[in-house]
């Protein structure tokens, strides 16, 4: 009986110590919280002036495909459609707060107002554009953008409404200062392989109504070249701190398997491998100048907690891109000490009166 009361004081006390350590939680900010929110809040205004858009023209979305009703979710194939895409992929990269994840990218590469970012993009993946668009927005930086039309499956992949077209119109309402300076087909060889002769007329037709420099080199290597020298005439006497290269566009990467070769996110230098051909992301980083690969959303999701497919779409601000939980240190040391103490307490009060309870056992001298 003796022990079960003191078991139960033992319990007790650690039970209210834990509840006392876990009530002194603080949330805190994460690093750049100001800039992450206003990116993330620019990007759901983008995304809901492109659906509003599209609304006003007749045009809904796919409520199977695209649940949160985006309309920035293509079809599975199209004149314009270049590779097989993954839904969940294209899904995942259309959360808001995906833009706090270039704010992060951002200012891992130690960029500051005003500094000029090259980027090669494709309509593969518009989530990922519109982040990258909303982080330079927030930063005050200068992005030189090409472009490579051609789409997988469920991206910007509609003919009449593609990538560049999407850019226009956030040019239009204000939301971005800076669209892409010339584009290309994309596809096999950036030349718009695997695409039907229509096909490519519609990219081409894209890029005329957007009044755009066309890329149409005779091959990869000529059309890498062709693309370094623009980002350096535009870029004039300014030093490009960062590339960024979102989706597979061959002539940013170089190879198919470059995708997977190349490490997601920034990297001061790209590792020395092999690669089967390279593109404008390897001669980036051959100069000195450091490069962001954002291909694999999932693992990027995965790094940063957010969730995969998400319906409904998160509002901009949550995650542990914002915030996180931190304990009191002190309390929790505290609350420790009170559990060990007592523990002791107990112990030696147990053993007194066991003590206690042998016969001829003189109280005077137990310890």
């Amino acid at each position: 009986m003796r022990s079960k009361r003191t078991l139960l004081v033992l319990t007790v006390v650690s039970i209210a110590m834990y509840i006392w350590a876990e009530h002194s939680h603080v949330t805190k900010k994460a690093p750049h919280f100001d800039d992450k929110l206003a990116a993330a809040e620019l990007m759901k205004t983008m995304m809901d002036s492109l659906r509003q858009f599209q609304y006003a023209n007749g045009i809904f979305p796919d409520e199977i495909n695209d649940p949160n009703l985006t309309a920035l979710i293509g079809q599975q194939y199209t004149r314009i459609t270049t590779d097989i895409g993954d839904l969940d992929s294209k899904t995942t990269a259309l959360n808001p707060n995906m833009a706090a994840v270039f704010i992060n990218y951002f200012k891992e590469a130690g960029l500051e107002e005003g500094d000029i970012v090259a980027a090669g993009m494709t309509g593969s993946l518009p989530g990922m554009n519109l982040a990258f668009y909303a982080a330079c927005e927030v930063l005050s930086l200068k992005p030189i953008v090409i472009t490579s039309v051609g789409a997988s499956s469920w991206g910007a992949n509609d003919p009449y409404y593609t990538w560049l077209d999407m850019e226009h119109r956030l040019m239009e309402t204000g939301l971005i200062s800076r669209r892409s300076i010339a584009a290309s087909y994309g596809g096999g060889e950036d030349l718009g392989g695997r695409l039907s002769p229509e096909g490519r007329e519609y990219i081409r037709k894209a890029a005329d109504r957007n009044d755009l420099r066309f890329i149409e080199e005779p091959n990869l290597e000529a059309s890498v070249a062709l693309r370094m020298s623009i980002y350096d005439d535009m870029a004039e006497d300014e030093k490009i701190k960062l590339y960024v290269n979102i989706g597979g566009g061959l002539a940013s990467i170089g190879h198919g398997q470059n995708s997977d070769l190349i490490p997601v996110g920034v990297s001061s230098l790209l590792p020395i491998l092999n690669y089967p051909r390279k593109g404008v992301i390897h001669h980036f980083s051959e100069s000195g100048v450091p490069v962001a690969h954002i291909v694999n959303i999932h693992i990027i999701a995965n790094n940063y907690n957010l969730p995969r497919s998400p319906s409904p779409l998160p509002e901009p601000g949550s995650g542990s891109l914002f915030s996180e939980i931190r304990y009191n240190l002190f309390v929790t040391v505290i609350a420790l000490l009170v559990v060990v103490a007592t523990l002791i307490a107990v112990l030696l009060f147990d053993r007194r009166l066991q003590q206690m309870d042998r016969p001829g056992a003189d109280p005077d001298t137990l310890v």
